[in-house]
C-alpha cells in the first residue's frame, strides 16, 4: 500500500472516531501533510482536509501555508513550482472561505513572494474574505502603483488579475484609503470588465464618498479626470445634498479656469454640463448653486452650456433663481431695444420658459417688456404664455 493511501486509510479513522478531540484531530492532520514525501501526497492530504470545509483545520492550512513559503526558495524547475503553487492554491482559497482572520500575515506574505500572478491575486482575495483591515493600506498601495504603471507587467491578463483581486478587497475591506485607487482603476486603460468591476465597487465601498471625490476635484489638473469625479459622484449613495455640493464645487472650478486646449476644453465644457444637471436635480432650493448657474449663463461658453443652466434654473422653483432670470431676461430685453441683433432667439426664449416653469411674480416686470422689446412674434407670444403661468 501506497505512502498516501495509508495516510488517507488513517484519515478515515481519525474522521470518524469519537474518541478524539478537536486539537487530536488537528495534530493527526498536521502529522499526515508533513510526513507527505511528494507535492502529490501533499495534494491528495489537502483535498481531504479542504473537503471537510471546517474552521478546525485553520491552524493545519496556515501551518501548512507558512511551510510551503518557507521552501519556495529552495524549489528548483518550473513543473515542481506550479505544483507546489497548485497545492498554495489551495490552502489560499480554503483559508479565505474560512474567515481565517489569524492568516492575514500570511496571506499577505504570500501575495509579495511568489511569483505567479494568478496566487497573488488569489492571496489578495483571501485578505478580503477575512476581513483583514490591517492590509488595506499596502494594498491600496499596491493598486496605486499598478493604475500609475510603477509595477511593471508584461502580460495584460497577468495585471488586470491582480488588479481585479485587489478592487474586489479593497470594496470588501470598505475603508476610504482604497478609494482613490479604486477611483482610477475605473478611468484607467483596463478591459471593460475590471472597469465595471471597479464602478461598482465604488458605489459599495463607500456610502458618501463626497469628501474622497473633493479631493480628487482639488488636485487633480487634468479637467477630463474631473469629470469623471461628477460621474462617480451623481452614481455613488451619498445623499442629494452632498452630491449637490460636488457639483457646486466642480461648477466653480469650470467657470474660474480657461484654457487653450482643445481638449481640456471640451473637458471643461463636459465637467459644468455635468455640474449644472446635477444641479437641476439636486439643489433646488440653494442660492450658492444659482449663483453660479447665473454666471455660467452670463459667460456663454456656448449654446448648449448657457441654455443647460438656464433650464437648471427654471427646474428650482425658487424666486432667487427667479430673481436672477428676470435680471438676465431685462438685459436681454435692453439689448434688443438699442439695435442688437441676435444670430437666433434660443437664449431668450429659454429664459422665458424658465420664469415661467419657476410661476414666480418676480419675472412679470422681465416678461411684459418682452412685448415692447422688437422681439419676434413667436418670443413674444412666448412670453405672454409664460405671464399666464404666474401665481
Amino acid at each position: 500500500m501506497s505512502l498516501v493511501r495509508r495516510n488517507l486509510l488513517v484519515l478515515a479513522l481519525v474522521l470518524f472516531s469519537g474518541n478524539l478531540f478537536a486539537n487530536e484531530v488537528t495534530a493527526v492532520w498536521t502529522r499526515l501533510y508533513n510526513t507527505a514525501a511528494t507535492t502529490e501526497q501533499k495534494l491528495a492530504i489537502m483535498t481531504n482536509i479542504v473537503e471537510q470545509n471546517s474552521r478546525e483545520m485553520i491552524p493545519v492550512l496556515q501551518e501548512a501555508l507558512e511551510q510551503e513559503v518557507i521552501m519556495l526558495e529552495n524549489i528548483s524547475g518550473t513543473t515542481q513550482r506550479d505544483r507546489v503553487y497548485t497545492l498554495m492554491r489551495i490552502i489560499v482559497d480554503e483559508l479565505g472561505n474560512l474567515k481565517a482572520t489569524a492568516s492575514a500575515d500570511t496571506l499577505y506574505l504570500v501575495s509579495e513572494e511568489v511569483s505567479d500572478p494568478f496566487l497573488q491575486a488569489a492571496a489578495i482575495r483571501a485578505i478580503g474574505k477575512i476581513g483583514a483591515v490591517g492590509h488595506v493600506q499596502k494594498i491600496a498601495f499596491r493598486l496605486r502603483n499598478i493604475n500609475l504603471g510603477i509595477t511593471d507587467f508584461t502580460v495584460k491578463e497577468e495585471v488586470e488579475t491582480i488588479v481585479s483581486a485587489c478592487v474586489e478587497t479593497l470594496e470588501l475591506l470598505r475603508r476610504p484609503v482604497g478609494f482613490s485607487p479604486v477611483f482610477f482603476t475605473a478611468i484607467g486603460r483596463y478591459s471593460a470588465p475590471v472597469i465595471e468591476r471597479a464602478e461598482r465597487a465604488m458605489i459599495n465601498m463607500i456610502d458618501d464618498p463626497a469628501e474622497l471625490l473633493l479631493e480628487i476635484l482639488t488636485y487633480e489638473s487634468d479637467f477630463a479626470i474631473k469629470y469623471q469625479v461628477l460621474l462617480v459622484g451623481d452614481r455613488s449613495k451619498a445623499p442629494e445634498e452632498r452630491k449637490a455640493f460636488l457639483a457646486k464645487e466642480a461648477l466653480d472650478q469650470g467657470l474660474k479656469f480657461e484654457t487653450s486646449d482643445r481638449r481640456q476644453q471640451i473637458s471643461l465644457s463636459n465637467l459644468r454640463t455635468k455640474a449644472a444637471n446635477m444641479l437641476k436635480q439636486y439643489a433646488s432650493a440653494d442660492d450658492e448653486a444659482f449663483i453660479l448657474l447665473d454666471q455660467m449663463v452670463r459667460k456663454s461658453f456656448s449654446m448648449t452650456e448657457t441654455l443647460t443652466a438656464l433650464e437648471a434654473l427654471g427646474a428650482s422653483g425658487s424666486d432667487a433663481a427667479a430673481r436672477l432670470l428676470a435680471a438676465y431676461l431685462s438685459e436681454l430685453n435692453a439689448r434688443r431695444k438699442e439695435g442688437y441683433t441676435f444670430s437666433n432667439e434660443n437664449i431668450v426664449r429659454a429664459t422665458i420658459n424658465a420664469l415661467g416653469n419657476i410661476g414666480s411674480p418676480i419675472g412679470r416686470p422681465a416678461l411684459i417688456e418682452v412685448e415692447f422689446s422688437n422681439w419676434s412674434g413667436d418670443t413674444r407670444r412666448l412670453a405672454r404664455g409664460a405671464l399666464d403661468k404666474l401665481k
